[in-house]
C-alpha cells in the first residue's frame, strides 16, 4: 500500500518531466526561428534590379553597426543636414531608392577611395562633391539607365573622419569627428584653449598657506584668427570671439575630413572704456572697425546717449599717444551711428562717455508701517519726509513714530579710518592697549547705527516741528515699525520675561509683576536699557518705562570665601617668612 501511495506521488512529477521533451525541442526550434527573423531585420542590403544576379549584389552588402555599443555611434546635430554645405566623403552612406515599374532599394556606400558604386549602373567619383551634387549626378546616370521610373536620393548615415588641433590647446593631437562637428566643439575635445588652464599654486598671506588657484600658462591665446588648413591647401580663418559674441555660426564652421586646427597666441589688442557693457582689452585683427569692438564689447551700456567718443593712438613710429575726436570735442556734436566704421589700429585704446545726469531716475524706499509701502520718486532738493509719508498713504493704526527712523544707505558705506584702526587694534590684542578714549570710542561706534538720520518723527507728525521735515535724497530708505506693547524684565528676578507696557508706569511697577529681585540679584549693577537708544541708564525705581525698554538685573558675582581665606593665610605666612629671614641678617 506504502508502495503505490508513493507511486502516485511521484507520477505528477514523471509526467511533467516527460512533456519538456517535446515542448523544449518546440521552444528550441521557435527560438532559432526568431533568431533568424531578427538577423534578417537587422541585415539592409541592395536588393535586385531587373536582370542583377544575386552574386552582382555582395559588393553592396554591409551590416549597420548593432549590439549594445551601437547608441554611441549615433550622430549628434545642431541642425538638418544643409545639402549645399554637406561635403560627401568616405563612409557616407547614401539610399537609393527606384519606384513606380518596379520597387527597389540600395544603400549606397561611399568607399576609402571616394567612389560611389550604382549597380548595373556604374562607378562615380562623389568625395568632395556636395551632396546636392552627388545626389544630382546619381539621379542622372540611374534615370538614364532607367527610364520612366522615379528615383528617390537620401543621405542615410554620415561618416567619421579624423581632424587634428594645434598650438594653444590644452592636448595637441588627432581627434575622430563627423561632418556636423564645428571648430568649437573640436577646441573642446582638444581641452579647451591653454590660457584656460588652471593650476593650484601655495602661497603664504598673513602667515596662513592658502592655496589659489591661477592660469598655467599667462600668455593670451588668440580666438580670433583661428586658422584652418584644409586638405587642398587652402587655410581659412574664423573669429571665436565674434561667434561668441554674436552667435552667428559663419564664424563657426563645420569640419572637413583632413582639417587641421591651429590656435596662435595672442599679439595685438585694443582697449575700449566707458559706456560698454564690456570693458578692458580685446584681440585685434587688422580691419576691426570701431562697430566690431563695439560688438566685442557687448554694445553700448544704457539707454543715454555717447556725448563723446576719443580714440588714444600711437603714431607708427612711436612716441607720445594723440587724442582723436570721433564724437564731442573738436569734432563736434555728432551721433556715434556716423562714426561706427572709422578703422582702427593696434594698441587703440577708445572711450565712450555719456552724460552722469542722463534722466536721473531718483527714488526711495518706504517700509513699515505705512499703508502703501514701496518705492516712490522724489525731486532732488524738493521732497521732503512729510511728501514722501503723503504719497505712502500716511500711518497706519499700529505705527510707532517713536521708534521710525530714515537711513541715507549711501553714508552707511563711508570709511572711517579711525574706527577700522580701532577694530584692527582690538582684534589683534583686545581692548588692554587701549586708552579710555578710544574704549569709549569703539562702545560707541558699535552701538551707532551708521547712517541714521537724527529725526523724531513724533516731533514732526504729533508737534508740527517742522525742522525734522529733512529734504530727502536718492537710496534713502525710510522705516516705520510696528508699535512696541511690551517691556523686557531680564536676568535675576523671579518672573523674568515681556511685562505689558502701561503708560506712565516706572521701575518699581514692572518689578512688581515680576515678582520682585531674585535672592541673587546684583542690585547695584542693575541697569535700564532704553529702546530708542540703546543707552543703559542705573535703575532707578522712579523712572517711567516706553515700550521695548529692558530692566536688567545682573548676578551677584560668586566669591570661594574658603578659598579667600586660605589664599589669605598663605600670602600672610610667606610675608612672616621673609620678614624674619631679613631681621635674621
Amino acid at each position: 500500500m506504502a508502495a503505490v501511495r508513493r507511486w502516485l506521488n511521484l507520477a505528477p512529477i514523471l509526467l511533467l518531466a516527460s512533456v519538456p521533451s517535446f515542448a523544449q525541442e518546440e521552444l528550441e526550434n521557435l527560438l532559432s526561428e526568431r533568431e533568424k527573423d531578427e538577423a534578417e531585420l537587422r541585415r539592409l542590403s541592395g536588393q535586385d534590379l531587373e536582370t542583377l544576379a544575386e552574386e552582382e549584389l555582395a559588393p553592396t552588402r554591409f551590416m549597420l553597426p548593432s549590439g549594445e555599443w551601437a547608441p554611441r555611434l549615433r550622430l549628434s546635430q545642431d541642425r538638418e543636414v544643409d545639402a549645399d554645405v554637406y561635403v560627401v566623403g568616405p563612409g557616407d552612406v547614401i539610399q537609393l531608392y527606384i519606384w513606380g515599374r518596379f520597387d527597389k532599394s540600395y544603400l549606397l556606400q561611399v568607399d576609402p577611395e571616394g567612389n560611389i558604386i550604382v549597380p548595373t549602373v556604374g562607378t562615380y567619383s562623389v568625395s568632395g562633391l556636395t551632396l546636392r551634387e552627388a545626389r544630382a549626378l546619381i539621379h542622372g546616370k540611374t534615370a538614364a539607365k532607367y527610364p520612366g521610373v522615379d528615383i528617390t536620393i537620401t543621405l542615410t548615415s554620415m561618416r567619421w573622419f579624423t581632424v587634428y588641433a594645434t598650438g594653444a590647446v590644452v592636448a595637441e593631437g588627432s581627434y575622430t569627428v563627423h561632418p556636423t562637428t564645428r571648430v568649437s566643439e573640436l577646441i573642446e575635445k582638444a581641452g579647451g584653449y591653454i590660457d584656460e588652464l588652471r593650476g593650484k599654486v601655495e602661497q603664504e598671506i598673513e602667515g596662513k598657506t592658502v592655496t589659489v588657484v591661477e592660469p598655467a600658462r599667462r600668455q593670451p591665446v588668440s580666438r580670433r584668427a583661428v586658422e584652418i588648413h584644409h586638405s587642398d591647401g587652402s587655410v581659412d580663418r574664423v573669429d571665436m570671439d565674434m561667434y561668441h559674441a554674436t552667435g552667428d555660426m559663419r564664424y563657426n564652421p563645420y569640419l572637413r575630413m583632413g582639417d587641421l586646427v591651429h590656435v596662435r597666441y595672442r599679439r595685438d589688442v585694443v582697449y575700449v572704456y566707458g559706456s560698454v557693457n564690456r570693458q578692458g582689452a580685446f584681440e585685434f585683427q587688422p580691419g576691426d572697425t570701431l562697430a566690431d569692438l563695439l560688438v566685442l564689447a557687448g554694445g553700448v551700456s544704457g539707454t543715454a546717449p555717447i556725448d563723446e567718443v576719443k580714440v588714444w593712438r600711437f603714431p607708427e613710429r612711436g612716441g607720445q599717444a594723440v587724442g582723436i575726436d570721433l564724437v564731442g570735442g573738436s569734432a563736434g556734436p555728432r551721433a556715434l551711428d556716423s562714426v561706427v566704421g572709422t578703422p582702427l589700429q593696434s594698441d587703440d585704446m577708445v572711450f565712450l562717455r555719456t552724460r552722469s545726469n542722463w534722466q536721473p531716475k531718483p527714488t526711495v524706499h518706504v517700509r513699515g508701517q505705512v499703508l502703501y509701502r514701496g518705492r516712490y520718486r522724489i525731486v532732488p532738493e524738493q521732497t521732503r519726509l512729510r511728501d514722501l509719508i503723503d504719497m505712502a498713504g500716511g500711518f497706519t493704526e499700529d505705527a510707532s513714530l517713536a521708534d521710525a527712523v530714515v537711513v541715507r544707505v549711501k553714508a552707511r558705506g563711508a570709511a572711517d579710518p579711525e574706527y577700522a584702526r580701532l577694530r584692527s587694534l582690538q582684534a589683534v590684542s583686545g581692548l588692554a592697549d587701549m586708552s579710555p578714549e578710544d574704549r569709549a570710542y569703539l562702545k560707541t561706534k558699535n552701538r551707532e547705527r551708521r547712517g541714521q538720520l537724527a529725526v523724531d518723527f513724533v516731533k514732526l507728525f504729533e508737534r508740527g516741528d517742522e525742522s525734522h521735515n529733512i529734504l530727502l535724497e536718492a537710496g534713502d530708505v525710510v522705516y516705520v515699525p510696528e508699535k512696541r506693547r511690551t517691556v523686557t524684565v531680564s536676568g535675576q528676578v523671579k518672573q523674568p520675561g515681556l511685562v505689558d507696557h502701561v503708560a506712565g508706569a516706572t521701575v518699581r511697577h514692572y518689578l512688581a509683576w515680576s515678582g520682585g529681585y531674585a535672592w541673587r540679584a546684583n542690585r547695584r549693577d542693575a541697569r535700564l536699557i532704553r529702546a530708542r537708544t540703546g543707552i543703559r541708564l542705573p535703575l532707578d525705581d522712579r523712572l517711567e518705562l516706553e515700550p521695548g525698554d529692558e530692566i536688567w538685573i545682573p548676578e551677584k558675582e560668586y566669591r570661594d570665601w574658603w578659598a579667600f581665606t586660605q589664599g589669605t593665610m598663605r600670602t600672610i605666612a610667606e610675608t612672616l617668612t621673609l620678614v624674619v629671614l631679613v631681621r635674621s641678617f
